[in-house]
């Protein structure tokens, strides 16, 4: 399981587009976290199922 240490800013009050900007950089990175890390579980995976296999 992916473990996501990126912190998402608060919104302010008033609108405020440096903090809108923050807010979405943070949420792409962590969907590129998300994507990269299930890829990689998905690799083991599929090693470890054919190390079973050939066993």
């Amino acid at each position: 399981m992916a473990k996501i240490v990126i912190r998402l800013p608060e919104p302010k009050e008033e609108y405020d587009i440096s903090n809108q900007k923050q807010i979405n950089r943070a949420i792409a990175l962590i969907v590129e976290q998300l994507n990269s890390t299930f890829a990689d579980e998905q690799e083991q995976e599929q090693e470890r199922f054919s190390w079973f296999l050939s066993g």
